[in-house]
């Protein structure tokens, strides 16, 4: 075509990339826009405007509101492509502030049983990154530098020092970094390894490595209920999130109105308080007499193969040099009865529906 053909790159091999990113968002193929606006809504309402967000072809599901998708599209275009502006633009929209509760709501299930028609808001569960990040917000432990090498956080003993076999032998342990500070980033900077499922992640959905995600999947399964109440990420953010609660304030009102607002972001009525004052006391009192076990971490563990030309077994001591120097999260046993108690009422705070979904 002539020197405005959209489709045109050069014969020359300086500028392909950049040929390649003009043709993808020049103002003639809305195609981009369209597909980057779907994913943001989808984001914020856990469901797409048009129900396929990797088949944009004919044979992908119809958008429910094609002139809202054609209007956002122009409207992110015109704007300069700004995201936070999008974001923004639909945070602040009446769709999206609007209750999830309908004076009419049965007749709207019968209706309309999706939601197509955003007759109502339809609660969204976090994301597993969104959780575990949301409870290192709370409990003020999240670093949010941007960038850098990958950190590896703590998981669980069992997992992360079972044999794993990688080209006819067995893969380093999984040591964790060091430092609380370097543990507790974003999750999108945690290091990811495809063979080394990271156990509370997974069991929330996060997706698997080897495909595109088309949509994040909320599945709501037993063991998920366990991961809550038990898993040793739970009981360690709530450690830290007592902790915090009493640096931060003076009697236990207090610190349970500090607690509501960090967790739930609002404030707890007289019935709550009044019943919370009383569950952090008894809980205080039941710590007294419940000695919590001191936690250990191996600096070393014997592995065993087998050889591959005689058969015969031998085994060996893998050295797990970070545990030699390591600086673990706050235990159960390592604080007062008093912090215990209030590490159970964050635990109730973190298990309600009101943090755990997007209302």
């Amino acid at each position: 075509g002539g020197a405005d053909d959209p489709y045109r790159i050069g014969d020359h091999l300086g500028g392909r990339r950049l040929a390649l990113a003009r043709w993808i968002v020049d103002p003639r193929n809305p195609l981009t826009a369209r597909v980057i606006v779907n994913r943001i809504w989808q984001h914020h309402f856990g469901k797409g405007i048009a129900g396929n967000p990797n088949n944009f072809g004919a044979k992908g599901e119809k958008p429910t509101h094609p002139l809202l998708l054609d209007w956002l599209a122009a409207d992110f275009v015109e704007n300069g492509w700004t995201f936070k502006r999008l974001h923004r633009l639909i945070m602040n929209s009446r769709a999206y502030r609007q209750s999830g509760s309908h004076p009419s709501i049965k007749v709207l299930r019968e209706k309309d049983p999706d939601n197509h028609l955003l007759a109502r808001f339809s609660p969204r569960r976090l994301t597993a990154e969104e959780l575990r990040d949301t409870l290192l917000f709370a409990s003020g432990e999240l670093r949010s530098e941007l960038g850098g090498v990958p950190v590896l956080p703590e998981i669980n003993q069992e997992v992360a020092l079972a044999p794993r076999m990688i080209q006819f032998s067995i893969a380093p342990a999984w040591q964790p970094s060091r430092r609380p500070a370097e543990r507790n980033r974003r999750t999108i900077y945690t290091y990811r390894v495809r063979g080394l499922p990271d156990p509370f992640l997974d069991l929330f959905n996060r997706p698997s490595p080897n495909e595109s995600c088309e949509e994040r999947h909320s599945a709501a399964v037993t063991p998920q209920a366990f991961a809550l109440l038990n898993s040793d990420v739970m009981i360690d953010r709530s450690i830290a999130l007592a902790l915090r609660l009493k640096h931060e304030k003076v009697g236990l009102a207090g610190q349970i109105e500090l607690a509501f607002q960090l967790v739930l972001g609002r404030s707890p009525d007289s019935t709550e308080k009044k019943r919370l004052q009383r569950y952090v006391n008894d809980m205080k009192v039941y710590h007294r007499e419940q000695v919590a076990p001191k936690r250990s971490y191996p600096t070393k563990i014997t592995r065993s193969l087998v050889e591959e030309f005689s058969g015969k077994t031998f085994s060996y001591e893998e050295i797990l040099p970070v545990y030699e120097d390591y600086t673990p999260d706050r235990k159960p046993g390592e604080v007062s009865p008093f912090v215990r108690g209030l590490a159970d009422l964050a635990l109730l705070l973190f298990n309600s529906n009101e943090f755990l979904y997007v209302y």
